[in-house]
């Protein structure tokens, strides 16, 4: 059986794990460069911290960690920061599970809207958030991360998906 729920400090290490588990595949460049120490560090700090700002949800099936999202608030403006699902547990429903959750939080702490930045090349991602409504904001960003070599820096080009939390 699935449940979500708000994330506790001793869910750091599993979302770190999976996080890791899914750049690998998705973002292997800035995977390589990940410290599993410090990703779990940096989820605990946010979980802890949780507030008016923002939450971390999690998805378990069975008691086992299976998928992670984080939200931000910004006054009516949402960002769902992270989405993860565990590779071998896509479509399903923990992705469509952690979103509800997400856009409930957010439509709560006073969003009309929610927003997600995916890279270019995250087709799979822009099909999910298409297929439950999100669209294309027309917004683009580029990014840029250090590397272990002082010549080379990773750079991903991303788009803005939106969706609406207002009802009628």
């Amino acid at each position: 059986m699935d449940t979500t729920r708000l994330a506790d400090a001793t869910d750091s290490d599993q979302i770190a794990l999976l996080q890791i588990t899914n750049w690998k595949r998705s973002h292997p460049e800035i995977a390589r460069l990940l410290d599993p120490e410090d990703v779990q560090s940096q989820w605990a700090h946010a979980i802890t911290d949780q507030g008016t700002r923002g939450r971390v949800l999690i998805c378990e099936r069975d008691g086992v960690l299976v998928g992670v999202a984080a939200v931000e608030f910004d006054q009516e403006i949402g960002h769902l920061s992270l989405i993860e699902v565990a590779p071998d547990l896509r479509r399903t429903l923990i992705g469509s599970r952690l979103l509800n959750a997400a856009a409930d939080l957010a439509h709560r702490s006073g969003c009309v809207r929610l927003s997600c930045w995916l890279n270019e090349d995250q087709h799979d991602g822009r099909l999910f958030l298409e297929s439950t409504g999100w669209g294309i904001s027309g917004a683009s960003r580029t990014l840029g991360t250090a590397t272990d070599d002082p010549d080379r820096t990773i750079v991903v080009h991303q788009i803005e998906l939106i969706t609406s939390l207002e009802t009628e």
